[in-house]
C-alpha cells in the first residue's frame, strides 16, 4: 500500500522531480507573464498582487491544524497501519470542509472593503470590477481546499513527486489556454475564469486519481477517536500560532506596497517577487522535500545519525543559498531590463535588501524542515506572533520612510530578532543535544563569505560589463558569476569534513 522504497531513494527522486518540475513553471511562467505585459499593464499585476496576498491571509483559517494533522501520518504509515490513515483522512477531509465555509463567510465581509486596501483607486484599470476579481480570487481558493487535501498523502508518503509532475501539468494547459484567452480577447477577467474552470476540473480528476491509489485508505468510513482529536486540537494551538505569523510574513507584502505606496509599486515588485519566488520555490523542493522523511527519520534513527545528516544537508542549504544571492545581486536588474525594460526597474537599495531577505529566508529551509518534520513546532508557540508583529510593526513604520524597501526591511528585521536563533535552538536542544557553536560557525561563514563575493562580483562587472543589452550577454554574465561564486566556495572550504563528504559522494557517482 504504502511507499517501500529507501530513504535516500524517496529523496532523491522528489528532489530531483520536484526541482526540475519547478524549473518548468518557472520558464512557463515567464511566458506567460511577458505575454501578459505586453498585452495589458503592470497594474493588472498589481491587483493581481493584492488580491493573491488578500485570499493567502484568509487560508489561516485553517488555523494551522492540516500541520498537526500531516504530522501524524508519517508514524502509521511507516507501520503500514492502513486503518489509522484512513480515519485520519476522514477527519482531515471534514477539518478542510469546515476551513472552506469560513474562508467564504469571511472573504464576503471583505467585499465592501476593498477599496481601503489601495491606496490610489485611479490607478485600478477602467475595465477592472474590483469586487469581480475578488470574487473569483475567492471561488479559486475555496475550489482548492475541496479537492487538494487529497494529495497531502502523497506528501506524507514520500510520493511528493506524483503531485509536482501532475500540477505541471496542470500549470501547462492553464497557460497555454490563458494566453489564448489574452490573444483573442485582451480582457484579464477572462484569464481568471478560465484558470479557476481548469484547475477545479483538473484537480477533481487528480483526486480521483488518488482515490484509486489509495483505495484501502478511502475505503476506511469512521473518523479518528474523541481523545486523538482532542490532542491534535491541543498540538493546533501551537500550529496556529504558526500559521498566523507565516500568514502575516509570506502575505502582507503586497497589502502593505498597495496601501501605502500604490498598485503600480506593486505591480513593479511583483515581477522580482516571481524571479525570487520561483528560485525560493525551487530551494525548498530540493530541501523542503526532507521534510517527511526527516518525519520518518525522527522515529528510526539514533541522535548522531540525525546530526550527520542535519549538518550535511545545513552545509549544502547554505552553500547554495550564497551562490543563488550572490547570482541574483549582480544579475537581477539586468534581467529585468533585458525582459520587461527599463521602466520597469526597481532602485539598487530596494534590490540589496531583497537579496538580504532571500538569503535570511533560504538559509532556514533545512532548520525549518527538520522543526516540522520532528513536530518541534509544539515547543515554539509564541515565536510566530513575535516575528509577525515584528514584522508588520517595523514594514509599515519603513515603507513611510522609504517607500518599497522598507516592507522588505521589516521582514528581515523580524527574522533576525526571531527564527534566525530560535529554530536551531530548539533542534540543538531537543533533537541533538548539542551546543550550537557548529551551526553558528557554519551560518556567519556562509554569510561573510557571500557579502564578500557580492561586493567583488559588483565591482568587477562594472568595469567588464558595463551595460548588458542582450541575453547572450547576460548569459555570459551570469555563468561567470556561478561558476566563480562556487570556485571560492571551493577553495575556502576545501578541507570541510561535509565538503569532502559531497566531494566523494560526486566523484562516486561519475566514475
Amino acid at each position: 500500500m504504502f511507499n517501500q522504497e529507501s530513504r535516500t531513494q524517496n529523496v532523491l527522486k522528489a528532489s530531483f522531480i520536484g526541482t526540475s518540475c519547478n524549473l518548468i513553471n518557472t520558464i512557463l511562467g515567464f511566458v506567460y507573464r511577458t505575454i501578459f505585459i505586453q498585452i495589458l499593464s503592470s497594474n493588472y499585476l498589481g491587483i493581481n498582487g493584492l488580491f493573491t496576498n488578500i485570499l493567502q491571509i484568509l487560508s489561516f483559517a485553517d488555523l494551522g491544524i492540516s500541520t498537526a494533522i500531516v504530522y501524524r501520518f508519517y508514524e502509521p504509515i511507516s507501520r503500514n497501519d492502513v486503518k489509522k490513515v484512513g480515519q485520519l483522512m476522514n477527519f482531515f477531509k471534514k477539518v478542510y470542509i469546515s476551513v472552506a465555509l469560513v474562508i467564504l463567510l469571511v472573504g464576503l465581509c471583505l467585499l465592501p472593503f476593498l477599496n481601503f486596501f489601495i491606496k490610489d483607486t485611479t490607478e485600478v484599470p477602467e475595465d477592472i470590477n474590483l469586487q469581480m476579481v475578488y470574487l473569483l480570487f475567492l471561488f479559486q481558493t475555496l475550489s482548492s481546499y475541496l479537492f487538494v487535501y487529497k494529495q497531502t498523502i502523497l506528501s506524507a508518503d514520500q510520493k511528493q513527486y506524483i503531485a509536482s509532475l501532475i500540477q505541471t501539468l496542470i500549470t501547462f494547459v492553464r497557460y497555454v489556454l490563458q494566453v489564448l484567452i489574452l490573444i483573442t480577447t485582451h480582457k484579464y477577467i477572462w484569464t481568471l475564469v478560465i484558470s479557476i474552470l481548469l484547475n477545479l476540473i483538473l484537480n477533481f480528476v487528480f483526486s480521483e486519481w488518488v482515490s484509486h491509489m489509495y483505495k484501502a485508505v478511502f475505503s476506511i468510513k469512521e473518523s479518528i477517536s474523541k481523545s486523538e482529536k482532542k490532542q491534535i486540537f491541543n498540538d493546533t494551538k501551537a500550529t496556529l500560532c504558526h500559521k498566523i505569523g507565516g500568514t502575516v510574513l509570506s502575505s502582507t507584502d503586497n497589502i502593505v506596497l498597495s496601501r501605502y505606496v500604490g498598485i503600480m509599486a506593486t505591480g513593479l515588485y511583483s515581477n522580482y517577487n516571481m524571479i525570487l519566488s520561483s528560485l525560493s520555490v525551487v530551494m525548498n523542493q530540493v530541501f523542503g522535500s526532507f521534510t517527511s522523511s526527516l518525519g520518518n527519520a525522527h522515529v528510526e534513527q539514533n541522535i548522531e545519525q540525525k546530526y550527520a545528516s542535519y549538518r550535511r544537508l545545513l552545509f549544502g542549504n547554505l552553500w547554495i543559498t550564497g551562490v543563488c544571492t550572490v547570482c541574483l545581486y549582480n544579475l537581477l536588474n539586468d534581467f529585468i531590463i533585458i525582459w520587461v525594460g527599463s521602466d520597469m526597474l526597481l532602485d539598487e537599495l530596494t534590490v540589496t535588501v531583497l537579496c538580504i531577505q532571500f538569503f535570511v529566508e533560504t538559509a532556514r529551509i533545512i532548520s525549518m524542515s527538520y522543526t516540522n518534520g520532528c513536530g518541534l513546532f509544539v515547543k515554539d508557540k509564541i515565536r510566530p506572533l513575535i516575528e509577525a508583529t515584528i514584522n508588520l510593526i517595523v514594514s509599515i513604520a519603513m515603507t513611510k520612510l522609504f517607500g518599497i524597501p522598507g516592507v522588505f526591511i521589516g521582514t528581515i528585521v523580524s527574522h533576525l530578532c526571531t527564527v534566525f536563533w530560535r529554530e536551531p535552538y530548539l533542534l540543538y536542544k531537543y533533537e541533538f543535544n548539542k551546543e550550537m557553536k557548529e551551526y553558528w560557525k557554519y551560518y556567519f561563514v556562509s554569510a561573510a563569505s557571500t557579502i564578500v563575493v557580492c561586493i567583488a562580483f559588483s565591482h568587477l562587472f562594472k568595469i567588464c560589463f558595463p551595460e548588458i543589452n542582450s541575453f547572450m550577454e547576460w548569459f555570459l554574465k551570469a555563468m561567470l558569476v556561478f561558476v566563480g561564486g562556487n570556485i571560492f566556495g571551493i577553495i575556502y572550504l576545501h578541507n570541510n569534513q561535509d565538503f569532502l563528504f559531497y566531494k566523494e559522494l560526486i566523484l562516486k557517482k561519475l566514475t
